[in-house]
């Protein structure tokens, strides 16, 4: 648990170095009247509209998006644009898993199982006079 960004440990060490300084007797002192002046600025009108301005800040952005209608819009859009491309993904993804299952039924076969069809097959270009020439 931090309270005001500090931890536990970097508290316990803070304290100990007050021990050390200021010495037991003062300590006392100091940290009553530290305590009550906390109280006091807790307790004032300026520290409430401090935590009043602090929450519209915080709470500025989402009431921006509100009066702009960006959530209506989002809205349409998830619906309208960003679903049916998931829908697609999710439909080239299955075929996808199809293509790889029935390409590995193909790759079973032996290799004079194969037609000697060559019209499927690309072949590269034959390089040209000047191409062998650079080379």
């Amino acid at each position: 648990m931090e309270i005001f960004g500090i931890g536990p440990l970097e508290f316990l060490f803070i304290v100990l170095l007050a021990l050390l300084i200021l010495g037991p007797k003062d300590l006392v002192k100091i940290g009553k009247s530290l305590g009550q002046g906390l109280n006091k600025l807790i307790k004032s009108d300026a520290w409430k509209t401090a935590r009043e301005a602090s929450d519209k800040v915080r709470s500025l952005p989402n009431e921006l998006m509100r009066q702009a209608g960006i959530e209506e819009m989002k809205q349409s859009l998830e619906a309208g644009v960003i679903q049916p491309v998931k829908n697609a993904q999710k439909s080239l993804d299955s075929m996808a898993g199809e293509l790889r299952v029935a390409g590995s039924a193909d790759t079973s076969k032996k290799p004079a199982e194969e037609s000697s069809d060559d019209s499927n097959r690309i072949t590269p270009p034959a390089p040209t006079e000047e191409q062998s020439k650079s080379k």
